[in-house]
């Protein structure tokens, strides 16, 4: 029985780290040091990806490291992205640029409450996923910073993006969950090509295809849906349908 609650400790572990993540981001943003607070945010990312698959794995998913995983997700996905943004560039927009970064988290926040009200086994998530709003934003702030672009000739981009992604977290939009994929189950030796091929150009040059994946997955959901009509509205053509 010792073994049995013990094992519950290391994905609530994973889950500590995560907040552990988004609070020294936060102190870092504070210090102006814009870089290591974006890298720590996408740490956080992985922290949290990392709990969910310990749980699963361990068999120790419990209400309370749902609920626990919830809270450190609005820390280290809302809270610390949202003043990092703020500090970063949107300060310069003086009361635009507090709503802005209120707004992202405040639809953040908004959409860990829909998850718990509406999680489900489904393989999609309703609405960005908080985590992925975070990489969004703390992936432009790294191409900005690692390829020392004038980002204060940009302010009006950041200031766009944030708004974009808080819309993006509370839309209708459907996107793809990776959380539940199984790692005990077979897969093909193309798939499993692909993905070591994948985290081969990750570790290789990570603010470059890191910062590229977490943009390709926030415009998934608005590219699976126009992928959606062309083709439903292409096979409708074949079938004679007329639009006009």
């Amino acid at each position: 029985m010792v073994k049995n609650r013990s094992i519950y400790i290391l994905p609530n572990l994973f889950t500590s780290a995560n907040i552990a993540a988004g609070f020294y981001s936060i102190l870092e943003a504070q210090k102006g040091n814009f870089l290591i607070a974006a890298w720590v945010i996408m740490l956080a990312v992985l922290f949290d990806n990392l709990d969910g698959k310990v749980a699963r794995l361990t068999h120790t998913e419990s209400l309370f490291g749902v609920e626990y995983d919830s809270l450190s997700d609005l820390i280290s996905f809302g809270v610390a992205p949202a003043f990092l943004l703020y500090v970063f560039v949107l300060h310069d927009f003086a009361r635009l640029g507090i709503i802005a970064s209120f707004l992202f988290l405040l639809t953040g926040a908004l959409r860990l409450a829909r998850f718990n009200v509406h999680a489900s086994h489904n393989s999609n998530f309703i609405g960005l996923p908080i985590p992925g709003g975070a990489a969004v934003a703390a992936s432009l702030i790294i191409v900005f910073l690692k390829f020392k672009i004038d980002y204060n000739s940009f302010a009006l981009l950041f200031l766009i993006v944030t708004f974009f992604v808080a819309f993006l977290m509370i839309s209708p939009l459907k996107y793809r969950s990776f959380k539940k994929i199984s790692t005990t189950k077979g897969i093909s030796i193309r798939t499993f090509a692909l993905i070591i091929f994948v985290l081969s150009l990750v570790i290789f040059k990570p603010y470059i295809f890191i910062p590229l994946i977490s943009f390709l997955y926030a415009l998934s959901g608005m590219i699976e849906v126009a992928y959606k009509f062309l083709f439903k509205k292409e096979e409708n053509l074949n079938r004679g349908v007329n639009y006009e």
